[in-house]
């Protein structure tokens, strides 16, 4: 069978969302969940996994207070070279998503990097470098109100949720969280975890060459410190919201915290971010159609009169999400896991 010939259903789509909230519970904590058994859950779960419909990845990001930044990139590409400039960006470690977009710009590159001076680096002397890419527009993110991590299908009921007990809950508000650093030697851990987050301790003290217990420390560290991040993505067009759309707003300044955090708690919302640069705010969703995104629109506009929508945008293609390739279905190909500690310019 190949990927192609997977479809999703209810039980699958419950599967997933039980995975949102515990990207790593155990399949006995799964399967009681759902009402199926433990062995159910592993084999529905490698079926999806492997037409690329649904994955676990992790990845590290520096502590806000260490410099390190999330870049949102415009790019104004020659139409000749822009699926080579989007496939080649897509090996970059630093790349979280690449998106084709239907107007401003070309192709949006989310990207995180641990200081200034390096998203300096990689838009002068890697991007700067690339024939075909014509400008390079950054916008430096400042506040994060919602991010994917904390998207939630609605396949699940109250007592479900409440069973499992959400690891990311919904809400978006900021956590204090102990602050740690990432060391050098736990990129291979992290690298090994943005391949299959799901990796068991067994299979993650074999594959970095460390003792169970000083992996579980790392683990245990990381994971305290928010430093490390699980997160279960799905394929959009099977979770049946095919139409990805991003709004470029403008909110007064003092007005961004309240609103931000108010748009956050839509269930649309995947994103909410204020950034640096013309508009002050980008709002990212994913809607079952072209008209959702109109209504949705609409009811932005009445329940917050002070925010004006000055860009709308509809992805036409998703190249890269959360470090992994993706064919023309948005099912994930293979993966290149994020690593934002390595130097982004030894490429030529």
């Amino acid at each position: 069978m190949t990927g192609t010939d997977v479809t999703v259903d209810e039980l699958d789509l419950a599967l997933v969302n039980a995975m949102q909230l515990r990207p790593r519970a155990p399949w006995s904590l799964l399967g009681q969940t759902l009402g199926i058994s433990p062995v159910t859950a592993a084999r529905r779960w490698r079926r999806l996994s492997e037409a690329g419909i649904a994955w676990v990845t992790a990845y590290g990001l520096p502590h806000p207070e260490d410099r390190g930044c999330v870049a949102y990139l415009d790019l104004d590409c020659a139409p000749d070279r822009l699926r080579q400039i989007a496939n080649e960006l897509a090996e970059d470690p630093h790349v979280m998503t690449i998106e084709h977009h239907s107007q401003g710009c070309d192709l949006v590159v989310t990207a995180a990097f641990t200081d200034l001076a390096m998203v300096s680096r990689y838009t002068a002397e890697r991007l700067g470098r690339l024939p075909g890419v014509n400008a390079v527009r950054v916008h430096l993110a400042t506040c994060s109100y919602a991010e994917g991590i904390r998207w939630r299908l609605d396949s699940l009921d109250p007592a479900q949720r409440v069973e499992l007990h959400d690891d990311h809950p919904a809400g978006n508000g900021t956590t204090s969280v102990m602050r740690t650093e990432v060391r050098a030697e736990d990129r291979e851990l992290l690298i090994r975890l943005g391949v299959d987050g799901r990796l068991d301790q067994a299979e993650l003290a074999a594959a970095t060459g460390l003792s169970p217990s000083t992996l579980r420390r790392r683990l245990d560290r990381l994971a305290a410190s928010d430093a490390i991040r699980f997160r279960c993505e799905i394929a959009a067009r099977d979770a049946g919201r095919p139409v990805l759309a991003t709004f470029r707003a403008d909110l007064p300044p003092d007005r961004l915290d309240e609103v931000g955090h108010q748009l956050a708690r839509l269930p649309e919302i995947r994103l909410c971010v204020s950034v640096t640069g013309t508009h002050n705010l980008i709002l990212s969703v994913w809607q079952r159609s072209l008209d959702d995104v109109q209504r949705l629109e609409t009811t932005l506009a009445r329940k917050f009169p002070d925010l004006r929508v000055a860009e709308r945008r509809v992805s036409l293609r998703t190249v890269k999400r959360m470090g992994r390739i993706l064919d023309e279905d948005g099912r994930a190909v293979r993966a290149v896991p994020m690593d934002i500690w390595r130097d982004p310019t030894p490429l030529s």
